[in-house]
């Protein structure tokens, strides 16, 4: 049995998500990651069963120029930050074409996410929905990621 590695993740989400890709899963350790809520949660990914009540995540691609071969991502869990990405973009980045909106099914919330367990299934749907919406870009091109979410949550997403 391995010994879980214990992380409080009091920082910004880019060291979540980089200390999630540094830990990835096949790094072959187990985590458990303290996540503040209303309360200090310890929060893993097998903490808890899945429940199917819990919020799924929905996706929308937004074409927004044919001729740009970059994605931006808008991952959209503790609060909609879809039009401020768009905005930023569309100021920004001319090198983005589309825009992947995923958001909760219930909408963005600071509860939204019930556990470890749920924080790790959406980071794998997001995943999955970042996969088709790239499938068929030109070698090269790039994603960027804009998240509003727990950091446990960005960590998983980064593993």
């Amino acid at each position: 049995m391995l010994t879980a590695i214990a992380i409080a993740l009091d920082a910004h989400t880019t060291l979540a998500f980089a200390a999630g890709s540094v830990l990835n899963i096949k790094s072959g350790r187990a985590v458990e990651l303290e996540q503040r809520t209303l309360k200090r949660s310890v929060w893993a990914a097998d903490d808890v069963p899945t429940d199917p009540d819990w919020p799924t995540l929905d996706s929308t691609v937004i074409e927004l120029t044919t001729d740009a071969p970059d994605i931006a991502v808008a991952f959209s869990i503790t609060h909609d930050i879809a039009g401020d990405v768009r905005r930023y973009v569309e100021d920004q980045l001319p090198s983005v074409g589309r825009l992947l909106v995923l958001r909760p099914s219930t909408g963005s919330g600071s509860q939204v996410v019930a556990a470890g367990r749920h924080a790790f299934d959406l980071a794998q749907s997001a995943k999955e929905a970042m996969r088709s919406a790239n499938c068929g870009q030109r070698p090269g091109s790039v994603s960027h990621l804009f998240v509003a979410a727990p950091n446990a949550l960005t960590f998983f997403l980064g593993q």
